[in-house]
C-alpha cells in the first residue's frame, strides 16, 4: 500500500512505495525535497509491558523493529536513519594540512615548495567542497591556508628578484 505525503513546497499529495519509507523524495511539481514518512502502523510506539530494571527480564527487549528491512549494520542507529547518513562524503577534507603548509610557507622563506603545495592543494580541495565531493567542515581552514600560501609564494619570488637585482647592482662595480 503507497504511503501518502504532503509536499511541505507547494502542498500537492504525493504517493510513494512502502520501500521509500525513511528515505528522501523529490516533488514533480515543485522539486521540493522531504522525507517519506513511515507507514502509520509502524510509526507507532511499542508499550513495554515489564519493567525493562528488573533482573528477572531479559537483558535486550525484544526489538520492535524486527521485522523491517534491515537498513545498515550499526545496532545503535535509529530505525528511520538512512543508511549512510544525512551527511556522507567521498573524502574528508585536508583543511589543516593545507593551513599548515600555508604558515610554514609564510614564516620559513626556503619553504617556498611548501606554500605552491598549500596553493595548489587548496584550490583543488576548494573545487572539490563546492561540488559536494569533500565535506566542507574545513571550507575556511582551506580558504586560508591557500590564500597564505599565495603571499609565501609571492614573497619568495619578491625575494628571488631582489637578490638578482643586488647581484646585478654588484657585478656592474
Amino acid at each position: 500500500m503507497p504511503i501518502e505525503m504532503r509536499c511541505t513546497g507547494c502542498g500537492q499529495t504525493l504517493r510513494v512505495g512502502d520501500e521509500h519509507a525513511g528515505k528522501k523524495a523529490r516533488c514533480p511539481a515543485c522539486g521540493t525535497i522531504a522525507e517519506v514518512p513511515w507507514p502509520a502502523a509502524e510509526a507507532q510506539l511499542v508499550e513495554v509491558t515489564s519493567n525493562p530494571f528488573s533482573t528477572a527480564s531479559s537483558p535486550q527487549p525484544d526489538n520492535p523493529f524486527a521485522d523491517r528491512p534491515q537498513q545498515n549494520a550499526n545496532p545503535y542507529a535509529s530505525p528511520s536513519a538512512p543508511a549512510l547518513g544525512p551527511k556522507s562524503f567521498a573524502r574528508p577534507h585536508r583543511g589543516g594540512t593545507i593551513l599548515a603548509f600555508g604558515i610554514i610557507g609564510i614564516l620559513i622563506p626556503c619553504c617556498m615548495p611548501l606554500g605552491i603545495a598549500a596553493w595548489v592543494m587548496g584550490a583543488s580541495d576548494l573545487s572539490e567542497i563546492r561540488a559536494g565531493r569533500m565535506a566542507p567542515e574545513g571550507e575556511s581552514m582551506t580558504r586560508v591556508g591557500m590564500i597564505l600560501g599565495i603571499v609565501s609564494v609571492g614573497i619568495a619570488i619578491l625575494g628571488i628578484l631582489a637578490n638578482l637585482g643586488l647581484l646585478a647592482v654588484a657585478g656592474v662595480h
